[in-house]
């Protein structure tokens, strides 16, 4: 794991990973909240394994209510960097 981990590194790991579960490319943005993304708990589960094997911190589920992709892939980079 590289010592910093930048914010946009992040960005593409979430994009990937809803890619993957089945999110719409184009609705994936900084802004785009987790609770209009069509995602179910499972796909949740997911990206918080798949942050926590990358980026080795673990952030919960329910930190996801009312969080924008941006402010998740900034919270994991601040997280990972320290």
């Amino acid at each position: 794991m590289p010592a910093t981990v930048s914010t946009e590194a992040v960005l593409d790991l979430i994009r990937t990973e809803l890619i993957d579960s089945g999110v719409e490319e184009e609705t994936i943005t900084p802004e785009a909240k987790f609770d209009d993304l069509d995602i179910d708990s499972l796909d949740a589960a997911e990206l918080m394994a798949t942050i926590k094997r990358k980026f080795h911190i673990t952030i919960p589920r329910a930190e996801l209510a009312d969080v924008t992709v941006g402010q998740l892939a900034a919270n994991v980079a601040e997280k990972a960097g320290l």
